[in-house]
């Protein structure tokens, strides 16, 4: 076993670098360095792909003799990836790799304008490479699950629309009731510097206790958080002068992510089990942090004499009436800005458009158009440029496809995992005293520290006794927003 664990801890050192370029491309690195980093990400990349399905490891796999529960899971989870991956020639994963980094600096550049004829053509180039990428990896039913497993292991996308259309149903309705009512002034309406938002973010991260001699926070242009290596897990936001809100749930929600990933114990990193048991429950992680804790009244109470002081024009609004502006829900274009009530809809959106695109339903050059279409039937509202509208998240540019049915995954999976600790802890008097320690150790005994030993359907199984619904979401927006607004929901 000595031996296998060593293999695995030294491959991960060379995802390890890669990751420190890839975080380094999203933040520092110069522009015109792009085409060069794209070829040492693909080539480093490649080299640990190859060692990843190298005979030597599988006969480390098949001769290993696990002595506890963790060695045995070390073995069944390391055997699965293996034998997936194994059937993938090394050169279609180099290319995937190249293209995918060479299209999300292209992206980068040609998001501000909305030009998508700028990235159609890499673009055309990366899904063909993605549909073939699904076919040698197998799947039941339909190419896109081969995707869809590589994030969320075990879903299928009929599972996935199933409890999707349920979702879809419940948020229109409750867009009608909140929509009738009167609309109110809105705090955040306002320009506050980047100066301001920046020294809350780094203010928040403190009080939220994360560590900053095991990460730090800068900027890019679409925030995330990157595990770079053993307590070394770096996030980002990002400064909307016109919206702070953006800054505050971006750099709270990726402080969730970091969370997990630090959360791990250290003696899994490396091995098959050393990272979250999938996109997501990695995703609830971050909406729990983001709207359950950052966008509840007691969490406003605690860091609302902060906040006003650092941002003394917000002094004029009491904590309720901040409270109730970060909690407004109303249609809207930007994904990582939509309140939790309407971002399952723009979840929903991307689902149906990859979903068609890798079964061969879609064509790359429909896209705009099919986001137009969806957009309108979903949230109400025209799409004026693809700026606000296919253009404005990474995850296709970077290959990523399915990927984003993970975020709306990780809603229910944080609801659910909501409603299982409050029979556990006083959420409201916890927060109220910034004890974040309470919820953390809940966090890290039920989750955290099985890291990938258990796929997510059986996980949400042992949190909560239950398998994945959707009602206690429903539950929880009915509840709060009823508060928020003052009406019966």
């Amino acid at each position: 076993m000595e031996e296998l664990k060593n293999y695995y801890k030294r491959v991960a050192k060379y995802y390890s670098a890669a990751s420190l370029l890839y975080w380094d491309m999203q933040t520092y690195m110069p522009k015109d360095a792009g085409p060069y980093r794209a070829e040492v990400l693909s080539e480093i990349g490649t080299y640990a792909f190859k060692a990843m399905i190298d005979d030597a490891l599988g006969t480390l796999l098949e001769t290993a003799q696990p002595q506890n529960e963790i060695e045995e899971k070390i073995v069944s989870v390391g055997k699965k990836e293996y034998y997936k991956y194994k059937k993938v020639p090394p050169e279609l994963f180099q290319e995937i790799m190249m293209t995918s980094t060479m299209l999300e600096q292209k992206w980068e550049i040609a998001k501000p304008k909305g030009d998508f004829e700028e990235v159609r053509p890499l673009l055309e180039k990366l899904v063909e490479l993605c549909r073939k990428y699904a076919e040698i990896l197998g799947y039941e039913e339909e190419p896109y699950n081969a995707l869809l497993d590589l994030y969320e292991p075990g879903m299928k996308a009929r599972d996935v629309e199933q409890i999707f259309n349920k979702v879809k149903t419940f948020i229109l309705e409750v867009l009608k009731k909140i929509e009738n009512l009167p609309k109110t002034e809105d705090p955040f309406d306002r320009e506050i510097s980047a100066e301001k938002q920046k020294e809350f973010s780094i203010w928040l991260l403190h009080y939220l206790k994360y560590d900053f001699k095991k990460g730090r926070l800068d900027v890019s242009a679409h925030p995330f958080t990157n595990p770079i290596g053993l307590n070394d897990v770096r996030i980002t936001t990002r400064y909307i002068v016109n919206d702070m809100r953006n800054s505050i749930y971006s750099t709270i929600h990726e402080f969730g992510h970091a969370l997990y990933a630090l959360s791990i114990p250290a003696e899994f990193y490396g091995l098959p089990i050393g990272s979250s048991a999938s996109y997501g429950f990695d995703e609830s992680q971050s909406r729990f942090w983001e709207n359950i804790v950052g966008r509840s009244l007691v969490f406003w109470k605690g860091i609302y004499q902060k906040f006003v002081e650092i941002v003394p024009e917000m002094k004029e609004y009491t904590v309720e009436e901040l409270w109730r502006a970060v909690n407004r829900v109303q249609r809207s274009y930007i994904r990582t800005e939509a309140d939790e009530v309407t971002y399952n809809l723009h979840i929903i959106i991307r689902f149906e458009i990859e979903r068609a695109l890798i079964n061969g339903g879609l064509s790359v050059k429909d896209i705009p158009d099919k986001w137009a279409e969806l957009f309108k039937k979903y949230i109400g509202l025209e799409v004026p440029n693809n700026t606000l509208g296919c253009m404005q998240d990474p995850h296709w540019y970077g290959g990523n496809f399915g990927y984003f049915p993970t975020y709306a995954l990780g809603n229910l999976y944080a609801a659910q995992i909501f409603e299982k600790l409050k029979e556990e802890i006083d959420f409201e008097d916890v927060v109220s005293k910034g004890e974040f320690d309470v919820i953390k150790d809940f966090l890290r005994e039920k989750i955290h520290s099985k890291g990938k030993m258990y796929e997510p359907a059986e996980l949400i199984k042992m949190v909560t006794g239950k398998p994945l619904s959707y009602e206690p979401f429903v539950r929880y927006v009915k509840e709060k927003y009823s508060k928020v607004y003052g009406i019966e929901i």
